[in-house]
């Protein structure tokens, strides 16, 4: 499913979060959004996925307007893993893939041997099958995840938006989260993500987006874009750019900032200590 943003521009009482945004991601792609805290990421992710009513602009998926489609259609066309999900408490790994059918059920169409086909090729996928029968809460965070990703897969959108899936997770879990998106565009869904960390985000996406006080200041493949005047741009930090021996992916190497002179404080309490003579 191919997405297109043409100049969004959406607001927060007075505060214009995300302003004349535009982009483009093709079917089965995996596009990352990046840039500092508060410029806008989130909210832009929350427009495509109609939580967020855009002021001006459209937004379409395969040339539809998400905001003219029905709540039901727009389930069926887009699925959105938020930062910081809710469940149910004490509910069990399938139920909470189960969820992810919601919207194929109706009045007229029940629970189904295709959906639980969905659900169990979900749990397959997402090597997730093993802890079926058992709680979430009692998960770890890297299980949890991959739960909660199965069950995206089993609504079966093929537009899927998923803000900050890796954070508070360890690098391994890290990797396996982010190894099992990137298998999903191989199946022809397209994936728009929030990233915190620009090293996986250079090194995962197809298409990176940076974005800088409501506005996109870089769009492209993170080897064409990513360059030391872009991480200084967003950051504010001089870094590095190297090239992964594996693949050619870009490598943000952060330059160490240079820490106060001791040499300063110890003067400073010299002075203080002559001045109670």
């Amino acid at each position: 499913m191919r997405l297109m943003v043409k100049n969004i521009q959406v607001s927060y009482e007075q505060h214009l979060a995300v302003d004349g945004v535009s982009l483009s991601v093709a079917a089965g792609q995996l596009a990352v959004i990046v840039g500092p805290n508060g410029c806008g990421k989130s909210t832009l992710l929350r427009s495509i996925a109609r939580l967020q009513k855009p002021k001006n602009g459209q937004i379409l998926v395969d040339g539809q307007n998400v905001w003219q489609l029905s709540p039901r259609k727009a389930a069926h066309a887009i699925a959105l893993l938020p930062q910081s999900p809710i469940a149910p408490e004490g509910i069990s790994v399938t139920d909470l893939v189960r969820y992810g059918r919601h919207p194929h059920q109706g009045l007229f169409r029940q629970w189904s041997a295709r959906d639980e086909e969905v659900v169990n090729a979900a749990l397959l996928s997402t090597n997730t099958h093993d802890l079926a029968q058992r709680t979430l809460e009692r998960l770890s965070g890297g299980q949890r995840q991959r739960c909660w990703l199965a069950m995206i897969l089993a609504q079966e959108a093929p537009l899927v938006l998923l803000d900050e899936p890796i954070s508070m997770l360890d690098l391994g879990h890290q990797v396996e989260v982010l190894s099992l998106v990137k298998a999903l565009t191989q199946t022809g869904v397209t994936v728009v993500m929030v990233l915190h960390d620009l090293i996986a985000a250079a090194r995962y996406a197809d298409v990176l987006i940076a974005m800088k006080d409501g506005k996109i200041i870089a769009n492209g493949p993170p080897r064409e874009i990513v360059s030391t005047e872009l991480v200084h741009t967003l950051y504010g930090v001089h870094a590095d750019i190297l090239q992964a021996p594996s693949d050619g992916s870009p490598v943000i190497v952060p330059a160490a900032r240079p820490s106060p002179s001791p040499h300063v404080n110890a003067s400073k309490k010299n002075v203080s200590k002559q001045g109670t003579h």
